[in-house]
């Protein structure tokens, strides 16, 4: 709402200011003042959008108020009324950055010429502000995301400049959340939720989306359960979204300077989302709640292996392979013969996989597994023939380097489908969290992040050799959310789509490596 303050003293002259304001029909708030000096005690007081005011007044006339408010108020629209004869004062007030003058008695038609100027001042400085703030908030963004994912100085140097609130030694934040979705929520929700889960959590946080199906939030408060903050996030989500999100929680940071690796261990921690299906939290520090501290079925963990020695992730073998093991110790009640006949079964699996192996050496060590005499050798020798496949699989690294570089080219390819981490490891018959480990120790970056990079990078090709409307552009490389679209491409080069098609992008914003 607009306030206008009106100084004047002839009471008379007030209202019938106020009456042609009121036939505006605008929205303002009306102050009053019967002279200059009571009008700039109301100046410091509070601010005003626009003043009108008289040139006569007693105590401080026109003239001297508009230089007075011009100090305080640089953007203040003013407006003089004056008599014929007062004309030469009214002219003067014009160095004062006076916007217009109106002559007594008013005419209706011109006031509402002059008032309709003013507001459309206002409106467009309103937008200019607007736009720099939106500006300033992209350039923010695109500038901490590279800071996060890559580490650079440079990149830190500019988060300082243009995002005063993330080295504020005062009131750091301090603790970050990750937000990993499987369904592209991000893209479709994140105009609407923000808002709404600040107003749910009674607490202030910075919002980074990173792609469409991740979102990073930060922090201030040092004393808060961040655990239970995450939990309070997933029903958030699960509540008024019906969506199911993965949340990797932070350890405390002692500044931004702390942020780039601990991300990396946040995004790190997310993997066991694959493995882990059923929790939905996971915080760095805390020993990830398994299947060990509660009665597990051996067909759940044999199926676990299974797939495990299946998609060759060695990593989740082992640690699937220590869950069975702690079922079958010596301090604990079971059937020797059921306990070789577990073991023996992922022994055979192990051998299969191993496609020199022959067909005697496998006997030969089902054999030697039945005649074992404590559970101890019987865990040694499946644990022994695991190694052997560990060893094996190392020696075939060159086909997983062929696998990550098929993933990369089916995503050069077809950055226009859905894309996401189960589809592509299909495609390479690996499991999903095993081609997100394999790529991201091949490539530096995680799938989401190098899927959004090849579409990003497409998307600024097409803005700058063809005609075609943002709205196909967006869709052509992905993005069904145009809206999302933007902002993305914003955050991502820290430019407009609308100003890479005119090439006004700075050339240093337009680094993205893939």
């Amino acid at each position: 709402m607009v306030t206008i303050l009106i100084a004047d003293d002839e009471k008379l002259e007030r209202n019938g200011i106020k009456l042609l304001l009121k036939r505006e029909g605008a929205e303002c708030e009306i102050l009053e003042a019967e002279n200059g000096k009571v009008a700039l005690g109301i100046l410091m007081d509070r601010k005003v959008d626009i003043l009108f005011s008289d040139i006569k007044m007693p105590y401080m006339n026109g003239l001297e108020l508009t230089e007075k408010a011009r100090e305080l108020y640089p953007n203040l629209e003013i407006i003089i009324f004056s008599g014929y004869n007062d004309f030469t004062y009214a002219r003067d007030a014009l160095r004062y950055g006076v916007v217009d003058y109106v002559l007594k008695p008013v005419n209706p038609k011109e006031f509402h010429k002059t008032f309709e100027r003013v507001q459309g001042k206002i409106q467009s400085r309103i937008e200019d502000e607007e736009k720099q703030t939106r500006q300033g908030d992209y350039l923010k963004k695109y500038f901490l995301q590279n800071y996060l994912y890559k580490g650079n100085v440079e990149d830190y140097q500019q988060v300082q400049a243009y995002a005063q609130e993330m080295t504020d030694e005062k009131n750091p934040y301090i603790r970050m959340i990750i937000a990993s979705s499987t369904n592209h929520f991000f893209e479709t929700e994140e105009e609407h939720f923000v808002e709404s889960l600040k107003e749910k959590l009674k607490r202030d946080f910075f919002y980074l989306n990173l792609n469409s199906n991740e979102s990073l939030f930060l922090f201030r408060e040092k004393y808060a359960d961040y655990e239970e903050l995450a939990n309070q996030l997933n029903h958030f989500f699960q509540q008024h979204y019906d969506t199911n999100c993965y949340f990797a929680v932070s350890r405390e940071v002692s500044g931004i300077q702390e942020m780039p690796e601990e991300f990396q261990q946040l995004e790190q921690l997310l993997e066991e989302k694959f493995y882990q299906p059923k929790q939905h939290i996971f915080v760095h520090g805390k020993k990830v709640e398994s299947t060990e501290d509660v009665i597990v079925e051996d067909s759940e963990i044999l199926n676990n292996i299974s797939e495990d020695i299946k998609f060759k992730d060695i990593t989740h073998l082992w640690q699937d392979f220590h869950r069975l093991e702690q079922k079958y110790t010596t301090d604990k009640p079971y059937s020797e013969m059921y306990a070789k006949f577990v073991f023996s079964s992922i022994l055979k699996e192990v051998y299969e996989a191993m496609s020199s192996s022959e067909e005697k050496g496998l006997s030969k060590k089902v054999d030697q597994l039945y005649h074992c005499k404590t559970i101890q050798d019987v865990r040694s020798i499946t644990s022994t023939a695991i190694q052997e496949l560990e060893n094996y699989l190392q020696e075939q690294n060159e086909g997983f380097r062929s696998e990550i570089t098929e993933v990369k080219s089916y995503i050069y390819h077809n950055y226009e489908k859905e894309l996401n981490v189960e589809i592509l490891a299909e495609k390479v018959y690996l499991s999903a969290g095993y081609l997100s480990a394999i790529f991201k120790e091949a490539t530096g970056m995680n799938l989401n992040r190098f899927i959004r990079e090849v579409r990003m990078n497409k998307a600024k090709e097409l803005l700058e050799n063809s005609t075609k409307k943002i709205t196909q552009i967006a869709r052509e490389v992905g993005f069904s959310n145009t809206s999302y679209f933007c902002r993305s491409f914003r955050e991502f080069f820290g430019s407009t789509p609308e100003s890479c098609r005119k090439g006004e992008m700075d050339d240093k914003e337009t680094e993205a490596e893939v």
